[in-house]
């Protein structure tokens, strides 16, 4: 189960920014789920407390750039 989240949230990050590239707006809540995909999966191996924090502000960092792009 571990290895399939991680594959996704994989997945879900470099399409995030691929999407970036091509100044795509989706490219945000890509990130969000994407970030919150490696929230999981940290808390569910070993937790790294470290790259959780990092996913967090990340998670975050999205939600405010989605947000000022769509203005």
């Amino acid at each position: 189960m571990l290895d399939i989240l991680s594959f996704i949230a994989m997945a879900l990050s470099l399409l995030g920014n691929i999407l970036l590239v091509k100044k795509i707006i989706w490219v945000f809540p890509i990130w969000i789920v994407a970030n919150v995909t490696w929230i999981i999966v940290n808390f569910m191996s070993t937790p790294n407390i470290s790259q959780i924090i990092m996913f967090v502000v990340y998670t975050i960092l999205a939600m405010i750039s989605w947000y000022q792009w769509k203005k």
